[in-house]
């Protein structure tokens, strides 16, 4: 080979100028021309690469968005014992008798202010026990009379069914109206009574409608004392 034509082979061949064409992810060309200055290139890379190799290892993640997964000791939630569930019956009575308080809560303020404006009556009382609330109020007004003090309540859930809706109940009440005693609106003295006795067994009566406890009917025995 004459001086010109490996002039012109060296300027073919530059291992530098592949690099461009390494970096756009296009195949390496390969060829069987080495030098000295090419070997050391890819040495210094190949060295480069497995210290970054190395460094991932490591570090257990290079760019990687990976994450490591928990062992099935730690995955898993600590045992906890069950609470058992409670009696849906209790549950029931529950309820029944918080409605049963609001349902005398209600009275008690219709029956002190002399009005039911504003009172959620019929969150409590369904039926003929919402007209006797209302009737009763009728009768205090007009005889200008106000309730105050508040009854002795001593509730007790003598009947409950849950078979089929809407759900019934019974309570049984030995009312105390001792301090629950009308007074003459105008003069603020205490009005006078027919009856001395102050302690009467009731009975009420309610409904549930899947959304809350309803008292139906209400009755006392003027007749006897408790």
């Amino acid at each position: 080979m004459t001086n010109s034509e490996q002039a012109m082979a060296q300027s073919q061949y530059d291992p530098f100028k592949i690099v461009p064409r390494r970096a756009r992810g296009t195949p390496t060309v390969r060829t069987t021309e080495r030098s000295f200055a090419s070997t050391r290139t890819r040495r210094s890379r190949r060295l480069a690469a497995a210290a970054v190799a190395a460094s991932c290892l490591l570090l257990t993640s290079c760019g990687s968005s990976t994450k490591p997964t928990a062992s099935a000791d730690s995955a898993a939630p600590a045992p906890s014992s069950a609470s058992p569930s409670p009696n849906a019956t209790d549950t029931a009575k529950v309820k029944l008798l918080t409605a049963y308080q609001g349902f005398w809560n209600i009275q008690v303020q219709a029956y002190t202010t002399g009005s039911l404006d504003g009172l959620p009556v019929n969150t409590y009382a369904l039926g003929p026990a919402f007209y006797d609330i209302e009737q009763t109020l009728q009768y205090y007004n007009s005889q200008n009379l106000v309730m105050r003090g508040r009854p002795k309540l001593s509730p007790e859930v003598v009947a409950i069914s849950l078979a089929k809706e809407p759900f019934s109940a019974t309570i049984s009440d030995c009312i105390d109206t001792t301090n629950f005693l009308p007074y003459d609106k105008s003069t603020g003295k205490p009005a006078k009574l027919t009856d001395n006795v102050f302690r009467h067994p009731w009975t009420f009566t309610a409904s549930f409608d899947n959304v809350q406890w309803r008292i139906t009917d209400a009755k006392i025995d003027r007749n006897k004392t408790c």
